[in-house]
């Protein structure tokens, strides 16, 4: 008995005991660093047979818990040699990784000195974002040979763009001013010149563009599809750099110089249009032109600290005056819109890992607009204007593991929406007018922690509580935010993400694309934020030692309060459009696949969206759900840039859309005009957005022929074709009666057939 006994207490010891050396787990941190001692963020450190993998922080450390024993750690970083190291690991463990710089990295690889932005994606607990670099936009043949970053996105999976040529971006399912876009950290209100062909982005100035669709982190807010994080370049010059290009749209000059070394340097970017002379010296006149001006003024005082102040200014400009008598007295059209902004921002180290940032921006957008004829003037202008302060405080290991960010900001909007001025005899037919000036307010305090909870699963978990004051009323609203991540293996995983967004800005449009004579107009007693809950599941995996990255995801979107407005409103020229706004309900759902290789001679993307898109308001198609105009089912793109050498390289695109939604006219019934002399045809329409334009798809080639790599003085060229087998894609509808039977068909014209393209860059 007394034996059976003992043998009952050993067994149930012996379990415990192995039950607690199969939960124990040790800690293992360090840092990262090169040959020179200084440390390399971003580097991406692996265990084995753990199947865990971390990037290091911005001080270039790292931390994980794994179970004891005998472990493999692997580090890369892209210009460096890997690293690999075999540990005993018994208990707690820190060490010091050095890497070793690979001398013939830049001559083996063709995006030069740019590690795999893959890696960032696959690595990340986020869902549903995309990075780009400089380099990637450059290479992808676009209209007019002129690189283009919004153009590039619209090649993304999520991200569709509106007619053809267009600067716009409708991110699954949402309007275009849904999007947040941020150039250093100041809001972009307009994003288009050319009357939307190009983007108002240098690609010269570029440095890392970061698009976020979904599983938003809590530090960003304010809009309900998309952040567009746009980054210029930070890093301090260490000698005078000049680089340039000549385009048949525009060119642009970059000059970058140092100020005191390691301490203190500038850049100074610079791009306009031409085509103003171009059409002038083909006989012809259309007096427009655009131009940017971007600069930045890079300090780091101490190693602690690296401050960065920049200015962003552009204009398009149009000047038309038609004197068809010859006596002085035509009429005159004058056109002008741009953005203006500026941002100071501070990051500072702080002790015990802490980093803190701080960023005061001004962001301003206007358009002016003026006819006039002898004594007769009509002018339009609206503005907008944006002042806003931002803290932000890090961490990147809480009791020795996880990452934690909290801050707050606040931002002030001045709206002044619409105001027309008339003169003569025109003020008789329209008065002279304005929409009531706005101040509204936007306070917003925020925090997420990012930790792993076992060896396989880490999760994100953030909120953001956001605040508007205009006048006397006032929202407050939660947006919660959550995200996870589970390694199925070292290759593979699986993503999950849920965000609420809350929006407090709208732009008012009955355009099918954005505009410039766009109205934004803040939320107000009647009209009230816009809302959105969107859920996002994806499996994401690398191949070919992580070269190659394929990603399938499926999100869920319902949007609440969307701006709409009465049929038959006509928002230009109207001072008094509040009250023709309504609100409703919408929901987006679809699936998006993305498989990508950044790295290597052969490079590019294979992109598909299977998306549906729907709106419902009680004052417009009898209440009934219809298909949004931002409904376009099927959207797919290849991109493919292939180095032949050190000099040769080509590229390709093709893109495929589904046509855009419209409301036809389906039939027609005569009635009985009210002074009995005749009989009135009236429409009869289909329900709103049943039909769509024909598909579009196109095919573009661009060949770069570049100097050899040794020269001082660096050159290339690159020329190409736009829409290659001259298919001209619809941009909108004409209705057309037969003469004879009356019937009504309609027409689609195209825009841009096949349009050869060169430039001429040069580096020095």
């Amino acid at each position: 008995m007394v034996l059976n006994s003992v043998k009952i207490i050993f067994t149930i010891s012996l379990l415990f005991y192995g039950c607690s050396l199969f939960a124990q787990t040790v800690t293992v941190k360090g840092v990262v660093k090169d040959d020179g001692t200084e440390t390399l963020p971003q580097a991406f450190v692996s265990i084995m047979p753990d199947s865990i993998t971390v990037p290091t922080s911005t001080t270039g450390k790292f931390s994980f818990k794994v179970a004891p024993g005998r472990k493999i750690i692997r580090v890369s970083y892209v210009g460096f040699e890997n690293h690999v190291l075999s540990l005993n690991i018994k208990r707690d463990t820190t060490i010091q990784l050095v890497m070793r710089a690979k001398v013939s990295a830049l001559e083996e690889v063709v995006v030069t000195g740019q590690r795999n932005v893959q890696e960032d994606v696959f690595n990340a607990n986020r869902t549903s974002t995309h990075v780009l670099t400089q380099d990637i936009i450059n290479a992808i043949p676009v209209l007019g040979g002129e690189a283009d970053l919004i153009k590039t996105l619209q090649l993304l999976p999520g991200t569709l763009r509106g007619v053809e040529g267009s600067s716009d971006l409708f991110v699954r399912g949402g309007a275009a001013d849904q999007n947040l876009v941020l150039l250093d950290g100041a809001p972009i209100y307009n994003t288009s010149h050319l009357f939307g062909f190009l983007s108002v982005f240098n690609p010269d100035i570029l440095d890392k563009v970061e698009a976020i669709n979904g599983g938003f982190p809590a530090e960003y807010g304010g809009r309900l599809s998309s952040i567009l994080n746009v980054q210029s370049a930070s890093d301090i010059a260490t000698r005078t750099h000049l680089s340039g290009d000549i385009g048949v749209i525009a060119s642009r000059l970059y000059v970058e110089q140092p100020i005191v070394k390691d301490k203190a340097s500038f850049w100074i970017a610079g791009r306009r249009t031409y085509i103003d002379q171009v059409v002038k010296a083909l006989g012809e006149e259309l007096p427009y032109y655009f131009y940017d001006l971007n600069g930045k003024l890079i300090l780091r005082p101490t190693k602690r600290d690296h401050i960065e102040i920049s200015h962003y200014g552009g204009e398009d400009i149009l000047d038309i005056f038609r004197d068809r008598n010859g006596d002085g007295r035509g009429f005159l059209t004058t056109y002008q819109s741009g953005n203006n902004s500026q941002s100071f921002n501070w990051t500072k180290t702080l002790r015990r890992d802490w980093i803190g940032k701080i960023s005061a921006t001004r962001s301003k957008y206007h358009y002016n607009i003026r006819n006039a004829f002898e004594e007769n003037e009509l002018r339009a202008v609206s503005d907008i204007e944006d002042y806003s302060v931002r803290v932000l405080l890090q961490r990147d290991s809480i009791n020795r593991v996880g990452i934690l960010k909290t801050g707050f900001e606040w931002t002030r909007h001045a709206v002044s929406p619409n105001v027309i001025n008339t003169t003569g005899n025109l003020s008789e037919l329209l008065e002279s007018s304005a929409s009531s000036g706005r101040v509204a307010h936007e306070f917003a305090v925020h925090s997420q922690y990012e930790w792993p909870i076992t060896p396989r699963l880490s999760l994100n978990a953030g909120l953001r509580v956001t605040m508007a004051a205009v006048e006397c009323k006032q929202y407050l609203n939660p947006e919660p935010r959550f995200s996870a991540r589970y390694t199925l293996d070292e290759t593979s995983a699986l993503k999950l993400s849920y965000s609420r967004m809350v929006q407090y800005m709208h732009r008012i449009s009955n355009s099918a694309v954005s505009s410039p004579t766009d109205i934004w107009y803040p939320v107000t007693e009647d009209i009230k934020p816009q809302s959105s809950h969107q859920f996002a599941a994806g499996w994401q995996k690398t191949f070919l030692d992580r070269k190659v990255f394929f990603s399938a995801e499926a999100y869920y979107k319902d949007m609440r309060n969307l701006i709409g407005y009465e049929e038959g409103t006509n928002l230009f020229l109207n001072t008094d459009f509040q009250s023709k706004l309504i609100q409703g309900k919408g929901t987006a759902y679809g699936l998006e696949l993305l498989l990508r290789k950044d790295i290597g001679k052969f490079t590019g993307w294979i992109s598909y969206t299977l998306s549906w898109s729907w709106r419902q308001f009680d004052e417009v198609n009898s209440g009934r759900w219809f298909p949004s105009r931002y409904d376009r089912r099927h959207n797919g793109a290849v991109v493919a840039q292939y180095a032949l050498n050190k000099r040769w390289a080509l590229s390709m695109v093709w893109e495929y859309i589904s046509g855009a939604r419209f409301t036809p006219v389906v039939g027609q019934y005569i009635v009985f005009a009210p002074t009995l002399t005749g009989a009135d045809l009236i429409p009869i329409y289909s329900g709103l957005n049943e039909v769509h334009l024909a598909n579009s798809h196109r095919l573009d080639f661009g060949v770069k022929f570049k100097s050899k790599p040794t020269k001082k003085f660096k050159w290339e060229w690159f020329a190409g074709v736009y829409n290659a087998y001259n298919r001209a894609n619809p941009i909108g509808i004409n209705i057309e009666q037969d003469d004879t039977t009356g019937e009504l068909h309609y027409e689609q014209p195209g825009l841009f057939g096949l349009i050869p393209f060169v430039s001429y860059g040069f580096k020095l």
